[in-house]
């Protein structure tokens, strides 16, 4: 009984019409009692599971009985407590929701992401959760994310008209500087540009990122020699230039995670990087490690945060997801989210710590002088970039 009782469990959560929730569970040889029986318990109004979902902010055939999420929310910098803290009140308010947390980075998530939804596309590894601009972006082009229900997300409207998503797919809530991350302890006087990643002095002392192209100094350098991501020509030079640079030992390591560029600066190994302003700024003020975060003259890039619902999640899951979503854009939970993880929010009346404000990647001309980079070309580009960049220059580094 325990063993059918979790079997129709799962196809409850699928948010299944009545008729398909019976047949499936005849399938797995339960009684159609025994199935009428579990949506009486779920749903004692009678009206079960008669549609995939409800429009307008109605609440969807299933979001009553037990439903499972999985919340992808980033590891480290304090990024987890407001995630916490959110889901802690909601569960509290709706014990019916269970939450996992899928803590990481979208880097290292996002490839998983779309595995699951090209194998099993009715079960993705997350069911919403926090989105950066480059995986915003490659999701648009394998159709990940769900349109937002207004109804249900009230605080798309607070959000900056320049940062709105068409259709309401996902909502910004802010953005990060990403600039020079330097080490403090053997860089006295602080890089300035994005070409100082070829300086001499920095000579074995640099880290790239080995698959994301605003962080491995393809994109930058193609915009500071005047180039653009759309620019072949401009893409191949960066690229020459890289290749020469990684046979000339220029190039210390490359990284896939936080850690992995975070403690080779910390022991010494490595000088120089491109790096988020708020990780930069907790790691050198909080932590009290040797980091500098430097505004390059070419400009910071203006890196735009989501939060989105990804498709393959059923109405209830959606529902309980667009809920979510909400709470952590209220004004309440934004602002101390971005106060503890020191993210420049794109929503109205947030309030920042005046600290915080006053700080380099914060101020208006390095917000409005930022880097506003082509997205969507480096969403499409990116599985020929990496096929080249992994031949042509990560295979000189030794």
């Amino acid at each position: 009984m325990a063993d059918q009782g979790k079997s129709l469990e799962r196809i409850y959560q699928r948010g299944v019409s009545r008729r398909e929730f019976l047949r499936r569970s005849a399938a797995l040889g339960i009684s159609s009692a025994a199935a009428l029986s579990f949506l009486a318990a779920c749903d004692p109004g009678g009206t079960s599971v008669a549609s995939p979902s409800t429009v307008g902010g109605g609440k969807p055939a299933g979001a009553d009985g037990p439903v499972k999420l999985s919340f992808f929310v980033y590891v480290g910098a304090n990024q987890g407590v407001v995630p916490r803290e959110v889901v802690a009140e909601y569960t509290k308010a709706n014990p019916n929701v269970t939450i996992e947390l899928y803590e990481g980075t979208n880097a290292e998530t996002y490839p998983k992401m779309v595995a699951a939804r090209k194998t099993t596309p009715d079960q993705p590894i997350v069911n919403f959760g926090f989105v950066n601009a480059d995986a915003n972006a490659k999701g648009d082009v394998d159709d990940l994310w769900e349109s937002l229900d207004p109804a249900n997300v009230p605080t798309l409207s607070n959000v900056l008209d320049n940062f709105k998503r068409k259709d309401n797919k996902g909502i910004a809530w802010g953005m990060v500087g990403i600039g020079l991350m330097y080490n403090t302890d053997n860089v006295k006087a602080a890089p300035t540009s994005w070409l100082d990643f070829w300086d001499p002095r920095f000579k074995g002392r640099l880290a790239l990122s080995n698959g994301n192209h605003y962080l491995s100094g393809l994109v930058t350098t193609t915009r500071a020699n005047g180039g653009k991501e759309s620019d072949p020509a401009a893409i191949d030079k960066t690229i020459k230039l890289m290749s020469d640079k990684a046979k000339e030992g220029q190039i210390r390591l490359f990284f896939l995670s936080n850690d992995q560029v975070k403690q080779p600066m910390i022991r010494g190994e490595v000088w120089l990087s491109g790096w988020f302003n708020s990780s930069v700024d907790i790691w050198a003020n909080q932590e009290k490690g040797p980091f500098g975060y430097a505004a390059p003259k070419e400009g910071q890039i203006a890196f735009t945060l989501y939060h989105h619902v990804v498709k393959g999640s059923t109405p209830a899951q959606k529902y309980h997801a667009e809920k979510i979503i909400n709470m952590m854009n209220d004004k309440k939970w934004l602002s101390r989210y971005c106060n503890l993880t020191h993210s420049i929010p794109v929503a109205k009346d947030i309030e920042l710590d005046k600290a915080l404000a006053d700080q380099e990647a914060f101020k208006t001309k390095n917000i409005e002088g930022a880097i506003q980079l082509d997205w969507p070309t480096i969403a499409s580009k990116n599985a020929e970039w990496n096929e080249r960049f992994n031949k042509e220059v990560v295979a000189f580094v030794k």
